[in-house]
């Protein structure tokens, strides 16, 4: 079966991403995907050749989403520190529509697929570490910048705010209130303060 004149790839990845974002990929039916995509199983065989290659090209379309977001904070910010900061303090902010999740879609596939023998799961790793290698730039400019010390391991600085991120997300996800999710979230911007303060 064609696909309808009307398809467009992008918005057909969006509804994927969405759709795999909040119910992960095994508990994602065909029936799910035919009513979030407004396509039958003909057309999104010719579109996407299987529920696999779908949900990777719908995860790859959320890591670019999520680079572009950290990119444009980071471009507006002053300093690298503060584009990071920018970036953090966007968790809990109200946001113009709701997200499918609040949990960050890579790690909680990455959760999902642990056990699994696929290459799904080697997917999710390699969007981890793009995620992981944005932060790890970051601290890098602001130690070329002299905005934190010579002495800090970008690498290491980077997976511990990515781990306060992410482990903060998954709160909230799992019913965090909004007063104690704030109060978390000042934690972890105070707590990069304190990098740039030991200058």
């Amino acid at each position: 079966m064609a696909r309808p004149s009307s398809f467009n790839r992008e918005d057909a990845l969006e509804s994927a991403r969405n759709l795999f974002w909040r119910k992960g990929f095994h508990a994602t039916s065909l029936k799910d995907i035919e009513a979030a995509l407004s396509l039958r199983p003909g057309s999104i065989y010719a579109a996407f050749g299987s529920k696999k290659n779908l949900f990777a090209e719908a995860l790859e379309y959320y890591t670019t989403g999520v680079e572009e977001e950290f990119r444009t904070y980071l471009a507006r910010a002053e300093t690298p520190i503060s584009g990071l900061i920018a970036y953090v303090r966007s968790i809990t902010l109200p946001r113009d529509r709701d997200l499918p999740s609040n949990a960050c879609m890579i790690f909680k596939t990455a959760l999902e697929l642990a056990d699994d023998e696929s290459d799904l799961k080697q997917l999710a790793r390699n969007q981890l570490a793009c995620v992981t290698r944005l932060f790890i730039e970051a601290f890098e400019r602001a130690r070329q910048s002299g905005e934190v010390p010579d002495t800090l391991d970008p690498r290491r600085a980077a997976l511990k705010l990515q781990s306060g991120i992410t482990g903060l997300r998954g709160m909230i996800e799992s019913g965090l209130t909004q007063a104690d999710a704030i109060n978390l979230n000042d934690d972890i911007i105070a707590e990069v303060e304190r990098m740039r303060s030991q200058q």
